[in-house]
């Protein structure tokens, strides 16, 4: 009789999917099919029957291990699912949607797809897999606590029945037709509001939409990272924050704003639709990022929440993408120990200042020895001591950094004693002398052992203001030698 029954079922099945639309197809065949076919070669065979003891498949069943290990095996991980009081919460955590029967007629199989998981949240739950069929482990014998009495014992324990909401159906789980889709990963961008035309922005720890604050400013921009789960993490660039849903809320209303990174479903989201119009979900809940006032007159600050899922532009939202800083390339032309060493990149796109970091004994063995930050030119000069240096160059906007294509090692060689107060040894002593005694003293530039050396006109062995004074003093006639 059952060989009977899974025949007929499996052309059910073929004729259920087949009337799915084409962009559902692609999604339940991987996954919800496997599920359904697996609870039918499992309901067909006698050896497992319906205990409440033996019930993870050792080898009988209970309704909710029934259904649990029918999508664990469909490839969900389900891991604390355990029994029907918690089975809602985990499978939406899982990307599955829950329909109340508020919202769905369950009187009939009309509004029903395979798939479906029907749940009374007191207890009982099965399968729909279409045609009018329901399939679960509703059925036991006197013997259900007796290990002696393993399997289906009567071929009705576990099986296929005709659809019926005897059971009070509280609602159905549902893998959505419309599924997460993958927007890409490791790039950044603007999340705008499709109603307000504003802009999510970290207001730390709150969050909320604004206008545009500026081309890339760090608190409106967002690096988007999928997880292995085909979920996102959604980091602010202000301080490395992530999207958060406070106090892991599951109720309309409940606050979104940012927290600390961490693998918990409330700093999780998925995205649903198509360009210029996603709905973004949290993992632990089936509802949507709102905007409490969503119209266009919404002020700056306006709220970004939780709610339940509605057909409405409060809760759509544009990704707009914006560029990371392209690569620079450093080039160096090689001075000595008392002549400045010249540094320079080519200017790059998206780039607002460069950063530039010289090793000394090279980068990966070396340290870090003399670092310019926030440069808007594309070259600097730098007094070097003798010795091994290695340099590279950071462009950097208002939201990230990129490290140049290349880093270039070289060599300052030492050069002799010079001439007194001959500072940037280029024969003659001038004001140019003095006034870099005054950086070095400033510590905007550096000098080598020898520069010093030749800096220190009254040989009391460092440099000082009264040193850069002398010279201006030589220079101006009021002496006569240094």
């Amino acid at each position: 009789m059952k060989k009977i029954v899974s025949a007929l079922l499996a052309l059910i099945l073929l004729v259920s999917i087949c009337v799915i639309p084409a962009n559902a197809l692609m999604v339940t065949q991987s996954t919800i099919e496997k599920a359904i076919n697996w609870a039918i070669d499992t309901a067909n065979d006698d050896s497992h029957g319906y205990s409440q003891l033996n019930r993870w498949g050792n080898p009988d069943y209970d309704c909710a291990s029934f259904v649990i290990c029918a999508y664990r095996y469909a490839g969900f991980e389900l891991t604390n699912a355990v029994h029907c009081g918690n089975m809602k919460d985990e499978f939406v955590k899982e990307g599955f949607e829950w329909i109340p029967n508020t919202k769905i007629d369950l009187s009939t199989s009309k509004y029903l797809k395979p798939g479906d998981i029907l749940l009374r949240l007191s207890g009982h739950t099965e399968i729909y897999i279409g045609n009018n069929t329901q399939v679960g482990a509703h059925e036991g014998t006197i013997d259900d606590y007796d290990v002696n009495d393993p399997g289906d014992s009567t071929g009705y324990e576990i099986c296929p029945v005709k659809y019926s909401n005897n059971s009070n159906w509280s609602g159905i789980l549902r893998y959505p037709v419309d599924p997460p889709v993958d927007i890409g990963t490791g790039f950044y961008g603007y999340i705008m509001n499709n109603a307000t035309q504003k802009y999510l922005t970290n207001d730390n720890p709150n969050v909320s939409v604004r206008s545009l604050l500026g081309d890339g400013m760090s608190n409106q921009v967002w690096k988007f990272e999928r997880q292995t789960d085909g979920s996102y993490v959604i980091r602010s660039c202000a301080d490395n924050k992530v999207l958060n849903v406070s106090y892991s809320g599951t109720t309309p209303d409940t606050n979104v704003g940012v927290y600390k990174n961490a693998n918990y479903p409330s700093r999780r989201w998925f995205f649903y639709g198509k360009a210029d119009n996603y709905r973004i979900k949290p993992k632990l809940a089936d509802l949507a990022l709102h905007i409490k006032k969503g119209t266009v007159d919404s002020p700056d600050g306006t709220n970004v929440c939780l709610w339940d899922i509605k057909n409405t532009n409060k809760q759509t939202f544009k990704i707009i993408p914006v560029s990371t800083p392209d690569s620079t390339y450093v080039q160096v032309a090689e001075g000595t120990s008392s002549k400045p060493t010249s540094l320079y990149w080519n200017m790059t796109l998206n780039t607002k200042t460069y950063d530039v970091l010289i090793y000394k004994d090279g980068i990966t063995d070396g340290e870090l020895y003399l670092e310019f930050k926030d440069l808007y030119d594309t070259y600097c000069l730098v007094d070097l001591p003798a010795g091994e240096y290695e340099v590279y160059v950071i462009s950097r906007n208002s939201f990230s950094q990129t490290d140049s294509m290349n880093s270039v090692a070289f060599t300052i060689e030492e050069d002799g004693e010079g001439l007194l107060g001959d500072v940037d040894c280029d024969k003659e002593v001038s004001v140019i002398d003095a006034t870099k005694i005054q950086l070095f003293l400033a510590q905007r530039t550096s000098l080598s052992q020898n520069q010093q050396a030749l800096g220190d006109v009254d040989k009391d062995g460092s440099l000082s203001v009264i040193d850069s004074s002398i010279i201006q003093k030589y220079i101006a006639g009021i002496i006569e030698t240094l």
